[in-house]
């Protein structure tokens, strides 16, 4: 065997890049498809080395081949570990509540505003009605995504098939839209500007499309600032969770690889503290998973004492009973 050869016969059996390889192959199934490119800038490479690294014929790459796999072993930890510390949303009330409202509002084409407080898991419940709703369009407010040009660019992605480059974008918009009572679904609706708030209602007006606004208390202020554009809200709700257990419990056995049942009940009242407090289950989710790395490094604490480390370690202004 030849050197060349011997070196592809060494690449095409490498740990990292059968590693690299599998997670490929597992994100394929998705929507979060790890192309050339996109594993380029992720590796802080280019994609002709990520190309000539998974080439089939076996690894073409002429450079530094220990320091690039050492970011791509880095890099699939990471994926492991975040995947691992996410939490699959579960049919709460909260859940439940926003899908009824959204129901209502797609049925009677409204424009209409759902509000909780700041964590109380609007965002995973908007997630997973449009995981099963793939007619409806979510767009997520954000402090680079909150005025009418900005929302109006991320709502042209779901509908641009078709465009042709000459038509202005609204329009194209507009086309693709009216009629079609397709459901739009603005999560973090209070950090929308006036103006952007404004366009979707014009939007709504338009293309008779529902529109579900869905964002904290400081929304239905910042809505009813204009008494026309409030006349025109359709429907209120209010998502008030109910008993916050069984959610909690499902955050627990989820970020706690391991923990058993004593475990769960001494921890379980630390969570319910956090989750009376700013933040709500957001805060618990997080401080779970402070509490799980604490723990891979330090395996002799208890869960009850890597939470409390982990609320030291975090923003709190409050103690812990």
């Amino acid at each position: 065997m030849n050197d060349t050869n011997q070196k592809n016969a060494v690449i095409k059996t490498s740990p990292t890049r059968e590693s690299l390889l599998a997670l490929i192959e597992r994100r394929a199934a998705g929507d979060d498809k790890l192309s050339n490119a996109k594993l380029a800038k992720k590796l802080g490479y280019s994609s002709s080395v990520v190309s000539q690294y998974l080439a089939p014929e076996g690894n073409k790459y002429t450079g530094d081949l220990v320091a690039f796999e050492k970011s791509v072993d880095d890099f699939v930890r990471n994926e492991l570990r975040r995947k691992a510390s996410g939490v699959d949303t579960i049919e709460t009330k909260a859940v439940q509540d926003l899908a009824t409202a959204l129901g209502y509002i797609r049925k009677t084409t409204d424009v209409g505003i759902v509000l909780s407080e700041s964590g109380e898991t609007k965002t995973r419940a908007a997630d997973h009605y449009a995981a099963k709703n793939p007619l409806a369009i979510l767009v997520r407010a954000r402090q680079w995504l909150k005025d009418e040009h900005s929302v109006m660019n991320k709502m042209f992605e779901s509908v641009k098939a078709g465009y042709d480059n000459r038509t202005r974008r609204i329009d194209h918009m507009l086309a693709k839209l009216t009629g079609s009572e397709r459901l739009i679904i603005v999560d973090d609706a209070h950090k929308l500007t006036h103006s952007a708030l404004q366009w979707l209602f014009d939007l709504h007006d338009e293309t008779l499309c529902p529109v579900a606004l869905v964002g904290t208390f400081e929304l239905e202020a910042k809505v009813a600032n204009d008494p026309q554009r409030f006349s025109r809200v359709g429907l209120r709700w209010e998502i008030k969770p109910e008993d916050p257990k069984e959610l909690i419990e499902h955050l627990i056995t989820s970020l706690c690889p391991g923990i058993t049942t004593p475990e769960q009940r001494q921890i379980f009242p630390l969570c319910e503290q956090v989750a009376e407090q700013h933040g709500h289950f957001r805060s618990v989710h997080k401080q779970l998973k402070v509490s799980a790395e604490i723990r891979e490094g330090k395996p002799g604490l208890s869960w009850e004492e890597a939470f409390k480390a982990a609320h030291a370690m975090l923003v709190r202004k409050y103690p812990l009973n």
